[in-house]
């Protein structure tokens, strides 16, 4: 029999300086590691106070409200006389300038009145200078003559309200701005005081600020605008004036603090803000009364004297 020989056990021969740089480079793997992540730690402090820093800066000089709205001067178009509505030129949505036709009442029942007026006041005329050409004569007495004369003056007053009542059959725009809520309709019948429409003339703004931000600021200065309706558009405008008193002073039931049960409560100033010209370019008609706006005030802004703004002449009664 032959023996089998077996081969002897390979063996795994580890130099030692290979060992000790395996044994190195697991040791430095952890400590680079550890590194980077103190550095980013470190980075990303450094933005943190920085950003908070840049806030609190830009916080410190400006005062931001969200408790706005837009508000504009707003005619209600009423009809001064009783009368039917014999044809409409506009429409809702329209831009109108001041004294442009909105609406014609059927004149006829008017001009009738007109006419019979202006006989009566001819014959009243008439009479009068008759008496007037003998004052001088003892035919007539001072009686007589302050008599034709006052029949003359009534006569010439009720021929210019003649006169005023036919004027009203044609209804004009009071003021320049864009026609909404138009309620007539071509022979519609009209009582006195009956709205028409409304013609909405300019668009401003009201900022109801804390009376803890309202400290340091002055009319002038200069308001970033923000409007809900138009995202990702910036308004530019001015602080206009300030509310005589707080908002809550003008309530239906005012607060009333002598009752014994006090509780402080932070009170909302409305601010006025007008919008500067040039940022309304191109959105003149997209503004209106009601939307939610938010503003940011400049107090670094210096306060000074209102340019040319959008806000509107005083308010024009309608004819």
């Amino acid at each position: 029999m032959h023996a089998t020989l077996t081969p002897p056990a390979a063996t795994l021969e580890i130099k030692p300086l290979q060992l000790e740089a395996a044994v190195s480079n697991d040791t430095k793997k952890p400590a680079r590691w550890h590194s980077l992540k103190l550095i980013a730690a470190a980075a990303a402090l450094v933005i943190l106070v920085t950003g908070v820093t840049l806030y609190l800066i830009h916080a410190s000089h400006h005062e931001i409200t969200d408790d706005s709205y837009t508000t504009g001067h707003v005619h209600s178009i009423s009809s001064r006389v009783a009368g039917t509505v014999m044809e409409v030129d506009v429409q809702d949505n329209e831009r109108v300038r001041q004294g442009q036709v909105l609406a014609r009442l059927d004149p006829r029942d008017f001009q009738v009145a007109v006419d019979r007026t202006q006989a009566a006041y001819d014959r009243a005329k008439a009479d009068f200078e008759r008496i007037d050409a003998l004052k001088n004569s003892l035919a007539i007495s001072k009686q007589d003559y302050d008599q034709a004369y006052s029949t003359l003056q009534v006569a010439k007053a009720n021929l210019d309200d003649a006169n005023n009542q036919l004027s009203y059959c044609t209804i004009t725009a009071p003021s320049d701005g864009i026609v909404g809520n138009k309620l007539v309709e071509t022979g519609n019948r009209l009582a006195v005081g009956t709205t028409l429409m409304s013609v909405v003339e300019d668009v401003w703004i009201v900022a109801n600020y804390k009376e803890t931000q309202v400290g340091r600021m002055l009319p002038g200065q200069r308001v970033d605008i923000r409007v809900d309706e138009i995202s990702g558009h910036v308004f530019s405008g001015h602080i206009d004036s300030f509310s005589p008193a707080s908002g809550s002073t003008f309530a239906l039931l005012p607060p009333e603090n002598a009752t014994g049960n006090f509780t402080k409560i932070v009170q909302r100033v409305p601010v006025k803000i007008v919008f500067d010209r040039e940022s309304l370019r191109g959105y003149e008609d997209r503004l209106a009364p009601g939307l939610s706006v938010e503003t940011n005030v400049d107090l670094t802004s210096p306060a000074q004297a209102a340019p040319t703004t959008a806000t509107a002449p005083a308010e024009i009664t309608a004819r």
